[in-house]
């Protein structure tokens, strides 16, 4: 009786072990699906998550670019007014350097004509002189 016994609980034994792995396998089996559930699913979620901050990404760049271009035109802008103000600057101080030019020229002019006047005055003053004295002398020799 006892070769039926182990006979028995050898088979008994083997049927547990049967069922054990078909459990084993069949929990393997759903983990496995689960986990390439898990892994697809994240995947897809990366890309989505890929693409957004892709786009933000290339969105950024646009919108930085456009106020680059923005600062740089308004820069231009007020780089012209600039320059178009120094110009006109530079000429106003053109004229009046020309203007004072000019006026010094007239009171140099003016200076040397009351100069010039004194000195034929001056000149006549002493002909005068010098022919009364000589006639003076003259009518005394």
């Amino acid at each position: 009786m006892s070769s039926i016994n182990q006979v028995k609980t050898a088979r008994f034994k083997e049927q547990e072990e049967k069922r054990f792995n078909f459990e084993v396998r069949k929990l393997r089996s759903e983990h496995g699906k689960k986990y390439s559930k898990e892994v697809k699913k994240n995947e897809t979620t990366m890309t989505r998550l890929r693409g957004e901050y892709d786009n933000k990404l290339s969105s950024l760049e646009l919108e930085l670019e456009q106020k680059l271009t923005n600062v740089r035109s308004k820069q231009g802008r007020s780089l012209s007014l600039e320059n178009e103000r120094l110009s006109e600057e530079l000429e106003n101080l053109k004229k009046a350097h020309s203007d004072q030019v000019g006026e010094l020229k007239e009171t140099q002019e003016s200076e040397i004509e009351k100069l010039v006047t004194s000195h034929k005055q001056t000149i006549d003053n002493a002909r005068q002189k010098y022919i009364k004295e000589k006639m003076k002398w003259d009518a005394d020799a």
